[in-house]
C-alpha cells in the first residue's frame, strides 16, 4: 500500500490522544506552563523551584499539552470528466493511500464520492476504518462516473463534519473557478488540500495534421476540429494558464494545490506537506 506522511500547521482540538500537536492538556512532552497543585494537577510533575519562587507560597505543577488526533476526509469528484483515460485508477490509488496513511497515523478517516447532484455515491463517515484502504478500490470500480460531481458539492460539504478536519479534494477541477471559490468558501472551517489529477493526453492532440472528432467528457458531445502543429502548443499553454489560475485561487483559501500528472508519487506528497507546513 502507498503511504505518505502529512502534517498540519494548526493545533488539534480533540481530547483523544493522537499524533498531532494540540491545545488539550495531557500527558505529552510540550511544556505549557504551571498550574496550582490544588487545581487537580498531577503531583508527579511538581516543580520545586517554581514553588519556592511563588510569592503566595503555592505548590506549582508543570502542565503539558498532549498530542491529539484529527479527522481526515477525502472528497472525490466522480464526474464524467474523471473517467477519461486512467484517471479512475489514479483516483483509486490516491484515495487508498490517504485511507492507509490515516490508519497508520491513528486518525479517523472518511470518504465522500460525489457524482450526481443528489446523495453521495460513496459515503463513509470519519472513523477508524481498518480495511477501508483495501475495500475502497472495489467500491470505486463499481461506481459510475457521471453527473456534475464536485461542481454540485457546496451544499454537501456539511458531510465533512463540524470539527476542523484535514480535507483532501480529489478532482481534475474542470469546472468554473467561481464554483471552486464557492466550494472552498463552504469548506473554510477545514484545512483543505486540493489534489489536481491531470493526464498529459489532455493537452496532446491525437494527430499533428488533419480533421479529428473530439469528445467533450462532461456532456459527451462530439465536435470536429482541424488540428495542426500549433494546436498542441495552444492546448499546453491553456493548461499552464489553468494551473496558474488554480494555484492562485487555492492559495487565497489556504494551501496551494498538489498536481498529479499521469502518476502518483507518495514521496512527493510527503514533500508537499513538509513545504506547506514549514
Amino acid at each position: 500500500m502507498d503511504e505518505f506522511h502529512y502534517r498540519i500547521p494548526w493545533r488539534a482540538g480533540s481530547a483523544h490522544p493522537g499524533h498531532h500537536h494540540s491545545r488539550a492538556p495531557g500527558g505529552g512532552y510540550e511544556f505549557h506552563g504551571h498550574t496550582p497543585l490544588h487545581s487537580g494537577a498531577d503531583p508527579r510533575h511538581l516543580d520545586i523551584r517554581a514553588s519556592l519562587c511563588d510569592p503566595f507560597g503555592e505548590f506549582k505543577v508543570r502542565q503539558f499539552l498532549q498530542t491529539s488526533l484529527i479527522p481526515v476526509v477525502a472528497i472525490a469528484d466522480l464526474s464524467a470528466s474523471m473517467r477519461v483515460g486512467h484517471k479512475p485508477r489514479l483516483l483509486t490509488r490516491i484515495g487508498a493511500a490517504i485511507a492507509y496513511s490515516a490508519y497508520r497515523t491513528g486518525d479517523p478517516f472518511g470518504f465522500i464520492g460525489l457524482s450526481g447532484a443528489g446523495r453521495p455515491a460513496i459515503h463513509h463517515p470519519p472513523r477508524r476504518h481498518r480495511g477501508l484502504a483495501l475495500d475502497l478500490p472495489r467500491q470505486l470500480r463499481q461506481t459510475r462516473f457521471e453527473g456534475p460531481g464536485l461542481a454540485a458539492a457546496p451544499r454537501l460539504t456539511a458531510l465533512a463534519g463540524s470539527h476542523k478536519a484535514l480535507v483532501f479534494l480529489l478532482s481534475d477541477f474542470h469546472f468554473p473557478l467561481k464554483t471552486l471559490e464557492s466550494l472552498l468558501e463552504h469548506l473554510r472551517p477545514h484545512d483543505v488540500v486540493p489534489v489536481v489529477l491531470w493526464l498529459s493526453q489532455e493537452w496532446t492532440p491525437p494527430v499533428r495534421w488533419g480533421w479529428a472528432k473530439l469528445r467533450e467528457p462532461e456532456s459527451g458531445q462530439r465536435q470536429g476540429r482541424l488540428l495542426h502543429p500549433r494546436s498542441g502548443i495552444r492546448l499546453q499553454q491553456a493548461f499552464e494558464h489553468r494551473r496558474r489560475q488554480l494555484t492562485g485561487v487555492c492559495r487565497r483559501h489556504g494551501r496551494p494545490p498538489f498536481f498529479v500528472t499521469d502518476a502518483f508519487c507518495p514521496q512527493s506528497f510527503s514533500r508537499y506537506f513538509l513545504e506547506t507546513c514549514a
